[in-house]
């Protein structure tokens, strides 16, 4: 039975900070430094998703002083499911005009002088009009993840999508493969690590003793894991949860002490590494083939083998049971 290795075991874990929901067309408002959105936004990681088309039914459409009614329409291969909403009318006025061309993704609303007062995609307006109603429709599945880390970290998910081939053969796949369905991004930063510590001062059998383990909680405190390789484990604990179709590597060799991108995880000795990823703010839930849909993802990896030693959080082994 293997053992604790240290009284005070330590993990790091990540957490997604700040999320932008866009499509292709979109990545270079990411560096417009005059747009508030994307200030401070340094996002390396993406992800590449995709999610059934959504459209708006233009002729549907009817505006009261007090309501809007109409329906959205969901392809499904090649089937359509119309989807009727009613919703307050924030505008307090008849007196607009509603223009939604084909293929009926994006529309504009217009006053009595022609202005343009909305717009955006018809995706999107159905979440206004649903609200949570509209999640089993809007949920992205994640079919790729991947991370841009420049040589002073200064370049972002945005700059690499832009002209990424991956990306473009997604796209190429999509329209051959999945028609009815649309590619969107996820462009992500993550906040600066916390340490996650579990300490357990009751067991009698420990790998180490006191002494080493003073040094090693001055050793963990003392060194910080360089930006670059952070990034690194996170993306690979991303691709080993969601283990998304078109990704290759780490769906079935992360966590791995060979693998160099995040030796610095290994040579401080951690315990584990985890990633959080919630998409609240997105009002979006995304899953995968192997992972069910929900705002909230939580993914942990024990550094080591059971053979090898405890992992931190098995409660059930603590104490020397």
């Amino acid at each position: 039975m293997s053992e604790r290795k240290f009284i005070t075991e330590f993990g790091m874990n990540m957490l997604g900070a700040r999320h932008v929901l866009l499509q292709q067309e979109h990545l270079d408002d990411v560096n417009d430094i005059n747009n508030p959105i994307y200030k401070d936004f340094s996002p390396h990681i993406y992800f590449i998703c995709r999610r059934p088309r959504i459209t708006l039914v233009p002729e549907s459409v009817k505006f009261t002083e007090s309501e809007v009614t109409g329906l959205f329409r969901k392809q499904v291969k090649d089937k359509y499911i119309d989807i009727p909403f009613v919703t307050k009318n924030l505008l307090e006025t008849s007196n607009v005009s509603l223009e939604c061309e084909y293929p009926y993704t994006e529309f504009k609303i217009r006053d009595e002088n022609n202005d343009v007062i909305s717009e955006g995609k018809s995706v999107l307006l159905m979440l206004s009009c649903l609200g949570y109603e509209a999640q089993e429709h809007i949920d992205l599945e994640i079919i790729y993840i991947g991370q841009s880390f420049g040589c002073d970290g200064d370049r972002s998910a945005a700059d690499r999508l832009a002209a990424h081939s991956t990306l473009q053969n997604i796209y190429a796949q999509a329209m051959k493969n999945t028609p009815d369905q649309e590619i969107w991004l996820i462009l992500t930063d993550f906040e600066n690590p916390y340490l996650l510590i579990s300490m357990d001062g009751r067991s009698e059998n420990y790998g180490t003793t006191l002494e080493e383990d003073d040094q090693h909680i001055n050793n963990v405190l003392s060194n910080e894991i360089t930006a670059r390789q952070r990034i690194n484990f996170t993306e690979a604990a991303l691709i080993r949860y969601f283990s998304p179709e078109y990704n290759k590597i780490y769906k079935d060799t992360f966590p791995s002490p060979a693998h160099a991108t995040y030796s610095e995880c290994y040579d401080l000795d951690l315990n584990s590494v985890s990633v959080e990823l919630q998409t609240e703010k997105l009002y979006t839930r995304v899953w995968s083939k192997i992972i069910k849909p929900d705002y909230i993802h939580f993914c942990t990896f024990p550094l080591h083998s059971k053979k090898e030693r405890i992992y931190m959080f098995d409660i059930a082994r603590l104490g020397g049971e």
